[in-house]
């Protein structure tokens, strides 16, 4: 059996787990992945970041020349499964295990989530990494040879596929001597100075290869993941990419804006839940803030104390607000947050589900905005943790922050806060989130600004807040 499914990923790992297992990981909630490695029931690969893309799946057949000869790292182990299923999902997340069961009764392809049809048995399961993946494309840009240097030697003569086009518009230094050509790729094509082949299609990320279960994979990885790059390898000819039956989104809008074209609107239903955070807080416990005069900021800027965080985490936090003002009319819920009215009059947003990277920048500010009307005495609780998929192995209070407070006048004064930083800290970051807000209005390109933001802030405030190295 050999098939292709769209693998929609908001973090930084992938794995194949057996469906027999589903309902133990969903218990156990991320406390001891490496049990389940071990017990042969789950294979964990770390990612290089966020990363959807189109994953192969192959079931006891060889495979083909090209799936052989253009993977770039493979990770093997065995799963045992007792009802035949496996399932290749984007991350590790039980939360996201439990609503893809409800979505589908457990046994349909549904978001981020692919089905694999075996048999009861053990199998082995070598996970191979393609050009369509991060993991594939960083293997090869720490090659000797730049990619698009290595394309002119292996195919003279011969045009970009697409997904090598749209890495060398962002990393034209790849293309030594032609650097100018991906300044404007579009341009380039229409002159004649450059070849793209739009009809390439879109390559693979991942392989999963499964066959009958004999001898050893070796010993599993400690703490149960596997290394992104284990088994590395530079084929001897550039790889072209191993083109996929399901497109990639992000390359059919590459191809839509070379040719000019707008692409159709896509419907998005309205969110419908708000992952809680403040309920299951599990960072230090909220300390008053020291001090008559206390910290404030207007409601609408609530998205700077969101920006704060996200500032001292390489992968955006999630973050809720709770909203306890009598007469205040909620807003209602759109694609990127959900509106929920909960018990005690508190009505809580949060973005959905399925939202991030940038996405979960921006829904803060949206949030932020429908504050503007908030009448003096609000109640309001700000929280912010790591996103569900988080790697347990790493800080977990990098990114998760709480304040509690109450609207005076036209401000929100934070009388409470976790952690607990000092009263001239926090003045002075919200002064630099304040800049950065500022310089990103004016500026244009907005992610640049908050990239070197980021650097900045972690290297002046890394002594308040727990950051990324």
């Amino acid at each position: 059996m050999r098939r292709d499914v769209f693998i929609d990923n908001d973090s930084g790992a992938l794995s194949v787990v057996a469906a027999d297992a589903l309902d133990a990981i969903i218990d156990d909630g991320r406390s001891d992945d490496e049990s389940f490695v071990q017990n042969f029931k789950a294979l964990l690969l770390e990612l290089y970041g966020d990363d959807s893309m189109p994953v192969r799946i192959v079931v006891n057949e060889p495979l083909t020349g090209d799936e052989e000869a253009q993977w770039l790292a493979r990770a093997s182990w065995r799963l045992d499964t007792t009802d035949g299923r496996l399932l290749v999902m984007g991350g590790f997340d039980p939360d996201v295990m439990a609503s893809w069961k409800e979505a589908t009764g457990g046994a349909a392809d549904g978001h981020g989530v692919g089905v694999i049809e075996a048999k009861p048995g053990a199998w082995r399961v070598d996970l191979y990494a393609h050009v369509g993946s991060m993991n594939g494309r960083a293997i090869l840009d720490a090659s000797r040879e730049k990619s698009g240097a290595a394309f002119r030697r292996s195919h003279r003569d011969r045009a970009f596929p697409l997904w090598l086009a749209q890495t060398l518009e962002c990393s034209a230094e790849d293309d030594p001597g032609h650097e100018g050509l991906w300044n404007d790729v579009a341009g380039s094509i229409a002159s004649g100075a450059l070849r793209v082949d739009l009809e390439s299609g879109d390559p693979i990320g991942f392989l999963v290869h499964v066959t009958p279960f004999a001898g050893s994979v070796g010993e599993a990885p400690a703490g149960g993941w596997f290394e992104r790059d284990g088994n590395a390898r530079t084929p001897g000819a550039f790889p072209l990419g191993v083109r996929s039956a399901v497109p990639d989104p992000n390359l059919r809008s590459f191809v839509d804006r070379l040719l000019g074209r707008k692409p159709a609107a896509v419907e998005r239903p309205a969110a419908t839940e708000v992952v809680e955070v403040i309920e299951v807080w599990t960072g230090d416990p909220l300390k008053k803030v020291a001090g008559d005069a206390l910290p404030e900021i207007y409601p609408t800027q609530m998205f700077h104390l969101y920006w704060l965080a996200a500032m001292c985490a390489d992968s955006p936090p999630r973050f809720e607000l709770w909203v306890k003002a009598k007469g205040w009319p909620p807003p209602a819920s759109t694609p990127d947050f959900a509106v929920v009215q909960k018990s005690g009059g508190i009505v809580a947003l949060g973005p959905g589900r399925n939202l991030a990277g940038w996405e979960l920048w921006w829904a803060a500010r949206e949030v932020s905005i429908l504050l503007n009307e908030l009448p003096a005495s609000a109640e309001l609780d700000f929280a912010t943790a790591p996103r569900l998929d988080y790697n347990s192995e790493l800080n977990p209070a990098i990114g998760r922050t709480l304040y509690s407070g109450v609207v005076v006048g036209d401000k929100f004064q934070i009388k409470e806060m976790s952690p607990p930083v000092g009263r001239a800290a926090i003045d002075d970051a919200l002064d630099f989130i304040r800049g950065v807000v500022r310089t990103a209005i004016l500026g244009g390109d907005e992610r640049s600004i908050l990239m070197d933001a980021k650097t900045e802030f972690r290297q002046r405030f890394g002594a308040h807040w727990p950051v990324d190295e």
